[in-house]
């Protein structure tokens, strides 16, 4: 087996020699499976000239302008093709044996996802920056108080240095640095990247960060060994420990809540200005902090204002960071629909943040987009006209206080009308009134859903919209099990075809009509009924119309995954004679279990035939037929069919790039 490529991404910026050192040490190696990206940030020394002379093999990124480390690492990593990318500073070199000693042990365990080495300096000392503890409120009390400089590398006055521990031996720690950090370039994007909010500093410490909260488990690799000269492709004295500090702030407010997050400043500026005053009255002629001091407006707000006060120029309008996404519902409905689950985990693997939505997150924490999906089950559900106008008050009550940091209201029109009438009229017509005033961009699953939907609601015809479409279920299920075995474990007639119609039962779907249309056809099938049904009242009337028929079977119970997957498994034909509809999950999840489904010609049902194909969505005009319903058994299990429906259009990695894309575009059109 071929050895995995990497691309080592370099970060220049006047550093001329310094770069063309790292970049000799690299070449020396004389690794065929290592290449080297580098970006220039607008150098004014001839970086660009000396490096493509003498470096020919080099890919060259000129900005044109100082991006910073994020950005310019990010357009560096989105230029790789390699299987692995690597964070290597200007002011290194690498030793013969340490970079294959890294991918060696990354390949051989993936868990990791994020590798450092061990960092020495220019006399072959120990270097301990290629790792840190993370930051806490004890930390940043022992440095406001001068425990950490009184009690250098204990483990519990100065936790971020990681005690004593020399970097020799392999380890799981919570922060690796950028001088040499390697990642699968897809486990990189699984994270998210380098959050462009950061300018230099602290960028790899909320990478770090970011990587845990994801489940990978950063670690040190000792047998990967780095000359590094620390600051080196910096500035020093007071302006370099500025931007350490603005980095540092960022990373409070980024990783952590606005109230603790400002205790945390406040804790680092009491640090800074102990030293500041032992500094003075030492007279030292170090004056690191007392400039940091004197400068600590330029700093103490963090990143982007500190690329204003720290380089006199404006922050980026584009800089990309995790998107912060709370999603009502995202996760707590998996049970009952895993739509949204399947979403969300997609976007995850992309780097966004995803969580339930939560009043207390949404009011002291940074959210990116609020995305709503069923606004009226989530706040007119229940019978209690109070908890209704409670639960609306609420949610646009936070909404209006949080939009002051560019909150964005993304909301997917599943149906234009609701499949029940929640509440009373007025309550809804106030809750359209105020979802159409806030709403900041919609998402439809067809191109016909948003035609309606602006047909509905004109307020939306200047709202953006997107169109992602609905993906598949083949995740959320194990579609294994056999027709004969399924039919058997669900106690059906395994010779005789089965009809089946699967999922909640509610009055729109049609099934009392469809019971009706299957006897008076008398065709000779089995008629699977699988769901929970309700209101109670539409199960008795279920159970009404299939007494003294054994061909049909009714399973009222909620199912489980399992049960769910063997009714789809045992079904030849799938119906749904829904009465109205816009999109169907049921029918996708249907194709997603490789059944051809029967539809009405209702909605966006034709789109959906467009895109799964005629062989696995037939549609019908009108009312459910006993012509229609035997044409389409006979269809159902004619040859010439594929096995598996082509349902990568469905894939949740493609949605999730249209989600994050139609994000980004809404939140751009928001923030200006």
């Amino acid at each position: 087996m071929s050895a995995p490529t990497v691309d080592a991404i370099i970060v220049n910026y006047n550093t001329r020699e310094r770069t063309l050192e790292a970049i000799d040490s690299l070449v020396g190696l004389g690794l065929e499976w290592l290449g080297v990206v580098l970006i220039d940030n607008g150098s004014t020394d001839g970086s660009l000239e000396a490096i493509r002379s003498a470096h020919p093999g080099v890919t060259l990124i000129d900005a044109g302008e100082n991006l910073g480390f994020a950005r310019a690492v990010n357009r560096g990593v989105d230029a790789s093709t390699a299987d692995y990318v690597m964070l290597f500073n200007p002011d290194a070199s690498a030793f013969p044996g340490s970079l294959e000693a890294l991918v060696a042990f990354a390949e051989a365990h993936p868990e990791h996802g994020v590798y450092g080495g061990r960092t020495v300096d220019e006399n072959g000392a120990l270097d301990p920056s290629s790792c840190w503890g993370a930051p806490s409120l004890w930390s940043l009390l022992c440095y406001a108080t001068g425990a950490s400089a009184v009690a250098k590398k204990s483990a519990v006055f100065d936790p971020e240095s990681l005690g004593r521990w020399k970097r020799d031996s392999v380890r799981e720690v919570p922060i690796v640095t950028g001088c040499l950090l390697l990642s699968r370039r897809d486990v990189w994007h699984r994270i998210g990247g380098m959050d462009e909010r950061f300018f230099l500093y602290g960028e790899d410490a909320e990478f770090s960060t970011r990587a845990w909260r994801r489940g990978f488990r950063p670690v040190i690799v000792p047998d990967a060994v780095i000359r590094h000269d620390v600051g080196g492709s910096s500035s020093s004295s007071g302006r370099r420990l500025a931007m350490v500090l603005a980095g540092k702030v960022t990373y409070f407010t980024t990783v952590w809540s606005a109230p603790v997050a400002l205790v945390a400043t406040l804790l680092l500026q009491a640090g800074v200005a102990l030293r500041a005053v032992l500094e003075a009255l030492r007279r030292s002629s170090r004056d690191a902090y007392r400039q940091a001091w004197a400068h600590r407006r330029s700093w103490r707000r963090g990143f982007p204002a500190a690329e204003r006060t720290l380089f006199g120029r404006e922050p980026s309008t584009t800089a990309r960071h995790p998107l912060v996404v709370q999603a009502e519902p995202a996760f707590r409905t998996e049970k009952a629909n895993p739509y949204t689950a399947d979403l969300y985990r997609a976007l995850r693997r992309q780097g966004a943040v995803v969580r339930d939505l939560h009043y207390g997150r949404l009011l002291l924490e940074r959210t990116d987009v609020i995305h709503l999906h069923w606004p009226d089950l989530s706040f007119l559900s229940g019978p209690r006209l109070y908890r209704h106008v409670c639960r609306l008050a609420l949610f646009y009550g936070s909404l209006a206080l949080t939009r002051r940091r560019g909150t964005a209201l993304v909301w997917t029109v599943h149906n234009v009308a609701a499949h029940e009438e929640r509440s009373t009229a007025r309550l809804r017509a106030l809750a359209d009134r105020l979802l159409l005033k806030n709403v900041d961009g919609i998402i439809s699953l067809t191109e016909q859903g948003v035609v309606s939907a602006r047909a509905a609601y004109p307020a939306l015809a200047e709202v953006p919209a997107a169109v992602i479409p609905h993906g598949h279920y083949r995740d959320s299920y194990d579609f294994g099990v056999d027709r004969v075995e399924a039919r058997r474990r669900l106690g059906l007639d395994v010779d005789r075809p089965v009809i089946a119609s699967v999922g909640q039962i509610r009055r729109y779907k049609n099934v009392p009509h469809l019971i009706r249309v299957f006897r008076e056809s008398g065709v000779d099938a089995t008629l699977l009924i699988a769901g929970k049904i309700s209101p109670p009242e539409l199960e008795t009337e279920i159970r009404d119309a299939a007494r003294g028929d054994d061909r049909i079977v009714i399973d009222a119970r909620f199912l489980p995954d399992d049960d769910i997957a063997a009714a789809l498994a045992a079904a030849d034909l799938v119906i749904l004679p829904y009465a109205r509809i816009q999109n169907s999950g049921s029918a996708i999840l249907a194709v997603s279990a490789d059944r051809p489904v029967l539809v009405p010609q209702l909605g966006a049902m034709r789109e959906l035939q467009e895109q799964l194909g005629d062989h696995w969505v037939r549609l019908y005009d009108g009312d459910l037929t006993s012509a229609y319903l035997t044409h389409a058994l006979e269809w159902s299990v004619a040859s010439g069919r594929p096995e598996r429906a082509d349902l990568r259009a469905l894939d949740w990695d493609v949605i999730a790039t249209q989600t994050m894309n139609a994000y980004r575009s809404i939140l751009r059109r928001v923030r200006g």
